[in-house]
């Protein structure tokens, strides 16, 4: 009895790890077929004095690829190239790369339509206003 006891239990584990393992593989994302293509979407905050605005923005997605083990993208930000940082290590890929402007860009992908995340913009640029904005991208091609 004992030794059927432990077969069926070893049995039920190698399934349960095994059903696991599976939804964790099909959890993960792949940067290059999620996130080529064009994003647009807005920079939220407060850019005069006491007044709400928001300025659009438009992240356009060329290429990823892997260099060196990281994942990376070569995308244009407005008119300007930029290079994109991926990381992977989560269940969704997240986002960071620099406008010229030198506003620092953080945004993860929420699903297969949207990102979000914050714009930290320089000391110069925000003067006495808040420095991080909130960004919202919605994927459009």
């Amino acid at each position: 009895m004992r030794a059927s006891a432990r077969a069926g239990l070893t049995v039920l584990l190698v399934a349960t790890t095994s059903f696991l393992g599976a939804g964790l593989v099909a959890a993960q994302v792949d940067p290059s077929k999620a996130l080529v293509g064009t994003w647009r979407g807005e920079l939220q905050g407060r850019f005069k004095k006491g007044a709400e605005a928001s300025t659009v923005l438009a992240l356009r997605i060329i290429s990823v690829k892997q260099e060196d083990g990281k994942w990376v993208a070569d995308a244009r930000f407005g008119p300007n190239p930029v290079k994109v940082d991926i990381d992977t290590s989560g269940s969704k890929p997240s986002l960071r790369w620099a406008a010229q402007s030198g506003t620092t860009y953080d945004v993860s992908l929420l699903d297969d339509k949207n990102m979000v995340g914050t714009a930290t913009l320089t000391r110069e640029q925000a003067g006495a206003q808040e420095r991080e904005r909130k960004v919202v991208l919605e994927k459009k091609e």
